[in-house]
């Protein structure tokens, strides 16, 4: 099971992989409407300078 889905680097040869944080967040809000919250792996960005992988809010609110 997977821990992370990355949002891929701006790289040569990947242009056809990219979508956008926006895209990425849409898909990801989908992806929790079909399996179970546990399963569903982190949405995360590799960020220059920083110690690790960065999380990216999905948007959702608490209930």
């Amino acid at each position: 099971m997977p821990y992370y889905l990355h949002v891929l680097d701006r790289v040569q040869g990947a242009a056809h992989f990219m979508v956008s944080d926006d895209e990425a967040r849409e898909i990801m809000r989908e992806l929790l409407t079909l399996i179970s919250g546990y399963m569903v792996p982190k949405l995360a960005r590799e960020i220059g300078g920083e110690p690790s992988k960065t999380p990216l809010d999905l948007g959702l609110k608490q209930r």
